[in-house]
């Protein structure tokens, strides 16, 4: 047991290196922008959508001559400044970085919840003056307008402010105050009443680097329960990676663990498929390979890991704390893992309930394929 807690250690500390550096690699490029630099790329961004007022708005599309919430910032910001972003609202929220409000800057994302679900549905474009440019589907005016979140309808909707272009405040200028005489001039008409819009997935083809998320996560696993009382027991270490594939209200993914499960005393390879129905829960399944004899916890009775079935689970995130297109969360895992007696028949219910009924508590990074290809 001390040399698998040494490698359960070794691993550990590797894996924490690994997240360190990938976030100092992804966060390189935008922290040596300049702030004169971050304003030019966000008055010009602007300039841009505001080209678009008056176009009307259609399901799917991603201009020119028309567009849906996510496709009029995918378009503008492709043709303004060569950035590329995610082509959903969701996917979107996903990797900005969320500010407070009171840092809000011409050129930030608003995002906002208009379908009564959990899922972000909308997204405009902040031009000052707590007003934003977006493509509205429905309501008095439709197209792409400017509205204000001083309006009851947005303001009950709304959800955050982010950022996917460094901050342009730190110059010598208040950008908002400046954005705000300009924009005043040629929009006041155009603010729209109340309106709302659907999630907007894509109709165009997308490539795997905006729809392919990969994370990995560290695991402190723990366990309350074993076959003679009720205790906190210390169950071992699991480190995962795992990918899914974005854009859709069920979001599909696989992945692996590694679990050092010094409770049982062995080490397994559990192999799981996986459903995200959205930011903050995911359900998965699948085989689990043992490498070694287990024994019961609290006990000397030999038992057999289960390959099918194996393990079920479903885990508890918080909201994505955004670094860059690095999103770190706290997780709270908890999963049900197979085991029976060693000529295959089933444990007694106590018995199976302690050895397979584990709870894990930890981080997971996830970053987006897109956030490994510099865009041109």
């Amino acid at each position: 047991m001390k040399k698998l807690g040494k490698i359960t250690l070794k691993i550990y500390v590797f894996l924490i290196v690994c997240f360190t550096l990938t976030c100092f690699q992804l966060c390189a490029q935008s922290s040596s922008m300049t702030p004169g630099q971050a304003q030019t790329l966000r008055e010009a961004f602007v300039e841009e959508i505001k080209t678009h007022v008056g176009a009307p708005y259609e399901y799917g599309a991603v201009g020119p001559d028309a567009f849906d919430c996510s496709g009029l910032i995918y378009y503008s910001a492709s043709k303004s400044i060569k950035v590329q972003l995610p082509r959903t609202a969701k996917a979107i929220y996903n990797n900005a970085r969320i500010i407070p409000d009171e840092n809000r800057e011409i050129g930030d994302l608003m995002f906002f919840k208009t379908t009564g679900s959990s899922t972000i549905s909308h997204i405009g474009v902040y031009i000052g003056n707590n007003q934003f440019i977006s493509a509205i589907s429905d309501g008095p005016n439709t197209g792409v307008i400017v509205s204000s979140l001083n309006q009851d309808y947005w303001k009950g909707r709304y959800v955050s402010t982010g950022q996917f272009l460094p901050s342009g405040k730190d110059d010598g200028k208040n950008t908002d105050k400046l954005e705000e005489t300009q924009m005043t001039e040629g929009f006041e008409n155009e603010t729209a009443g109340a309106g709302k819009s659907s999630n907007s997935p894509a109709s165009t083809p997308l490539t795997f680097e905006d729809k392919l998320l990969f994370d990995s996560s560290i695991y402190f696993d723990w366990s309350l329960l074993s076959p003679r009382q009720f205790v906190f027991r210390y169950r071992g270490i699991d480190a995962g990676l795992h990918v899914s594939y974005a854009g859709w209200n069920l979001n599909p993914g696989a992945g692996f663990f590694l679990r050092f499960n010094i409770g049982l005393d062995t080490f397994q390879i559990p192999v799981i498929l996986s459903l995200s129905m959205n930011d903050y829960i995911r359900v998965y399944a699948g085989p689990v390979f043992t490498c070694n004899d287990v024994i019961l916890i609290d006990s000397d009775k030999e038992i057999k890991g289960s390959i099918f079935p194996g393990i079920i689970g479903f885990s508890l995130s918080t909201p994505k704390w955004n670094i860059g297109k690095v999103a770190l969360q706290a997780v709270q895992d908890i999963n049900y893992t197979v085991y029976n007696q060693m000529d295959g028949a089933a444990l007694p219910f106590v018995e199976s309930i302690a050895a397979g009924l584990v709870m894990y508590t930890g981080v997971r990074v996830t970053v987006p394929l897109s956030a490994f290809y510099k865009r041109n």
